[in-house]
């Protein structure tokens, strides 16, 4: 009877326990969050992914049957897909790029002002 829980915390830093039960027998499958029911799934005999949000975050819970009545459990959060959190994140960074590369632009401006004038008043 695999049970599995993970401890994940959220991106407002949250606390949650994100568990499994995939019966032995039956091939049920329960999802749970902090000791409430998410999804219940019957018979899951084959590869399947079920995809829960907490605290913005995407958390995908993998079951991949691995031959015979073998199966791993996986979970993971998911940055790359489409959510409003993973696009902020995604226009944060890039904005903080851009800036990096005004910081050193005006850096190296600095710089050659400065040298320019200590190359004027030794030649001057």
């Amino acid at each position: 009877m695999p049970q599995y829980s993970w401890n994940i915390t959220g991106h407002q830093g949250e606390s949650y326990k994100l568990g499994l039960f995939h019966g032995d027998k039956t091939h049920h499958v329960v999802l749970h969050c902090n000791d409430r029911v998410v999804q219940i799934d019957f018979e899951v005999r084959e590869s399947k992914t079920y995809s829960v949000f907490l605290d913005q975050e995407l958390c995908e819970v993998s079951i991949d049957h691995t031959g015979g009545n073998h199966y791993d459990y996986t979970c993971r959060i998911n940055h790359e897909a489409k959510t409003p959190l993973n696009q902020w994140r995604k226009s944060h960074r890039d904005s903080q790029s851009r800036m990096e590369r005004v910081r050193m632009l005006v850096a190296g401006g600095v710089v050659l002002i400065v040298f320019a004038f200590l190359l004027s008043s030794y030649f001057g």
